[in-house]
Formats: C-alpha cells, sequence, structure tokens
C-alpha cells in the first residue's frame, strides 16, 4: 500500500511538471514526515553521502570532455569518416549520419547532446541533398539514443554504482550492443531508400580516405585512449574520465585551437550548470531507493512479477515491458537509480548476469529518449528544426521498434553483451 501511494504521489508530481529531483526529494521528505519509518538524521546522511563516490565522479567528467569535444567542432570530422565509409550505398547520407551518432557517442556519453551536436549539422545538410526534413529529424532524434548505448556511458556508470557492478566491464559490454542498435539504423536507412527513392544533390568536395581520417584523427583517438586504457586495466572509468577531460583540453586549446581560454569559464559554468540538476537526482533517487528498501519493494514485485509466472523467459519480457513504460515517463538516470536495485536481484536469481542486465536496462531505457511524453530527444530535434514533437514522433515508430528488437536480443542472447569480456 504504501509502496503503491510513493509511487502514485510520484507521478503525480511529474504530471504537474515538477522537476524530477525535487518530485523524488517531496515524495521522501512526505514518507518521512507521515510515517515515520525513516529518521530525518538517516535521510541527511543518506542524502549527502550518496555523492561521495568515486565512481560517480566520472559522471561530470565525461559531461565535461563531451562538452569539451561537442564546442572543439567534431561533428563535421565523425560525419565526414563516415560518409567515406557508407557515402556510396543506397541511402549512405543516412546511414553516415547513423555512424556518426555511435562515434559521438563514444566521446559524450549523452544522447540528448548527440542530438544536439550531429543533428544541429547533420538535419539541415539531409534536408538540403534531398531527404525528407520530417524524417531525417526523426532519424536523428532515434540515433541519438546511441548516445547511452556507447560507453562511455552515463547511465552504465550509474547502474555499476548502484548495482555494484563492474563500471569497465559495463563499458566493454555495451559496444556490441551499441553496434547492433547503429547497424539495424543503418538497414532502415538503406531500407528507406530503396522504397521511397529520394532525388538526391551531394555536391561535397570529394576527398580521399587518407585525408579525412587523419583530419578526424583527434576525435577518433579520444574514445580509443578512454576504451583501451579500461579494456587493458590501465586505469579505472573514473580516471579514464579525467583523461578525457584533460586530452579534450590538450587538443581542443593546443592542437586544433577550436577553442580560446577566455572560453573555458563560460563552457564549465554551463557543465556545471547540467551537472546540477542530475546530482540532485542522483542524491534524492538514493534516498527514496533507501525507503524502498525499508518497504521491501524488491520483495513485493518479485513476488507480483513471479506470480504472474515462473518461467524466465516470461519474466524478462515482462521486466522488459515494465522498464519501456518507465523509459516513457522517467529520465533514465533516475530510472537506473530506483528501479536497479530493485530489478537486479530478481534477474540475477533467474540467471542473467549483472552485467548483461546492465546493458539490457540501458539499451530498454534508451528508448525512453524517443518516446512522449519524457523523450528528451524530441524535444532536443524540435528546438533543432521547429518541428512539433507530434511530427517527430510520427518518424520514430519503426526507428523505436527496431530498437525494441535489439532490446529483445540483448536479453535472450546474453553472448551479444558478453563476448568481449575476458573468461
Amino acid at each position: 500500500m504504501t509502496i503503491g501511494l510513493l509511487f502514485l504521489a510520484f507521478f503525480a508530481l511529474l504530471a504537474l511538471s515538477m522537476p524530477i529531483g525535487i518530485a523524488i526529494l517531496i515524495v521522501c521528505v512526505g514518507y518521512i514526515l507521515l510515517t515515520g519509518g525513516m529518521q530525518p538524521n538517516f535521510f541527511i546522511s543518506a542524502f549527502f553521502s550518496s555523492l561521495d563516490s568515486f565512481p560517480l565522479l566520472a559522471v561530470p567528467l565525461f559531461m565535461l570532455s563531451g562538452d569539451l569535444m561537442t564546442k572543439g567542432g567534431i561533428a563535421r570530422q565523425l560525419f565526414d569518416l563516415a560518409h567515406k565509409l557508407v557515402g556510396k550505398l543506397p541511402g549512405g547520407h543516412a546511414m553516415a549520419a547513423v555512424l556518426s551518432c555511435l562515434f559521438f557517442g563514444a566521446v559524450s556519453g549523452s544522447a540528448p547532446a548527440t542530438v544536439a551536436a550531429i543533428g544541429g549539422l547533420m538535419i539541415p545538410m539531409l534536408s538540403d541533398i534531398g531527404y525528407d526534413r520530417k524524417w531525417a529529424t526523426g532519424l536523428l532524434a532515434s540515433a541519438g539514443a546511441l548516445g547511452v548505448m556507447i560507453p562511455p556511458s552515463i547511465p552504465m556508470v550509474m547502474y555499476g554504482v548502484v548495482t555494484g557492478e563492474s563500471v569497465s566491464d559495463l563499458f566493454i559490454a555495451g559496444i556490441i550492443p551499441g553496434i547492433l542498435v547503429g547497424l539495424l539504423l543503418c538497414i532502415y536507412c538503406y531500407v528507406y531508400c530503396k522504397k521511397e527513392k529520394p532525388m538526391l544533390k551531394w555536391e561535397a568536395e570529394e576527398k580521399s580516405f587518407l585525408r579525412v581520417l587523419n583530419d578526424s584523427k583527434w576525435a577518433i583517438l579520444m574514445p580509443v585512449i578512454i576504451l583501451g586504457g579500461i579494456y587493458s586495466g590501465k586505469f579505472t572509468p573514473t580516471e579514464a574520465a579525467a583523461i578525457s577531460v584533460l586530452y579534450g583540453l590538450i587538443i581542443c586549446l593546443l592542437v586544433t585551437k577550436t577553442i580560446k581560454f577566455k572560453e573555458l569559464p563560460a563552457l564549465f559554468k554551463s557543465t556545471a550548470a547540467s551537472m546540477g540538476p542530475l546530482m540532485i537526482v542522483c542524491a534524492s533517487a538514493t534516498v527514496l531507493g533507501k525507503i524502498l528498501t525499508v518497504e521491501r519493494a524488491p520483495e513485493i514485485i518479485a513476488n507480483l512479477i513471479l506470480s504472474i509466472s515462473s518461467n524466465k523467459i516470461v519474466v524478462f519480457l515482462l521486466v522488459n515491458l515494465f522498464l519501456l513504460v518507465v523509459g516513457a515517463l522517467m529520465d533514465t538516470v533516475a530510472a537506473i537509480l530506483i528501479f536497479a536495485p530493485v530489478l537486479y536481484p530478481i534477474m540475477t536469481s533467474l540467471g542473467m548476469s549483472g552485467i548483461q542486465f546492465g546493458c539490457l536496462m540501458t539499451v530498454n531505457l534508451a528508448v525512453g529518449f524517443i518516446t512522449p511524453p519524457i523523450g528528451m530527444n524530441l524535444y532536443v530535434a524540435s528546438g533543432l528544426t521547429g518541428l512539433s514533437v507530434v511530427d517527430i514522433s510520427k518518424k520514430i515508430v519503426i526507428p523505436m521498434l527496431l530498437m525494441i528488437v535489439a532490446v529483445l536480443i540483448v536479453t535472450y542472447i546474453p553472448a551479444v553483451s558478453l563476448c568481449l569480456l575476458p573468461g
């Protein structure tokens, strides 16, 4: 009963457009005042101690490095490389846009940032050469979700923090699922162009592959250093995040000189402004997680799910459906912080690896970035193009279904997420 009232109050506050971090805080404070189930001093201690986490430090650092590289103008370099690889295929320009999102995701770790950086460049370009503007916007909004699937991924860091699973292993495990989604979207581009046959006018300068590779080398080298260092055990994900910031500063300030020293304070301020609300969500969601533990939420939800079926195939499907609904209604980070501790024991008890579930949860909740009403990527794309969210939503139906197919593949074929892990 108490759990139901907590979530009812929470979603009611979200419906009133309350910021998610504040909504969680109000629910937690209301629970303490009305039930006395948690002492106020414990609430305060849990709120602040949740932020005292070494793995969590990776989040603002990856956000800062992503902002640095975005400001440094790497989007065009990544597109030129992707276009050189697939540009001559039917739908090649659109495929290149998807691959650009894939590459950029390995830099930013953020879905909205990927849409803003790549979409801001690619939507006008695709429209100008002959693609339907609404279709191009829907494609880029969908492909932007790759930003959280491809490591470094902020949701994966959060999952590792709350479950105790290795963030390094999660990063490695996320590579193939991210590539899988990117491949499915590229196939979609191919089929669309074969069917619709848009009249395309491409008049860009033809560059050699070596020249394109040289122009984009600094952008490509960053994820290579990060993932290579983590995979080889040279440094932890948090240390990798710090190295990525240092790398971004050196490249953007001294090598490419796309950022001036006087621009740094504004850039740091922008990152801090984005990070502040996220930290409130992290701290308040941690407290809510402890409240749910006190109220035996994991046990209750496990019993509820298992009362429907004890067959793990069915249970996995039910959990996926639940996460798809949650992703449509909640911010991804908040959803992971609240529900990962609840669902983790259920899935592991049925034989699913904690690492596999982390990938599954990330890919599943990534669908929420293009699912109304929360769908952050839709709003970013709308802001870039002036198109309504409704118009964009009509063009993301097939990409969304393809992403759900990827979710099912990750769910029922463990090797997709675990094949790159040692042992």
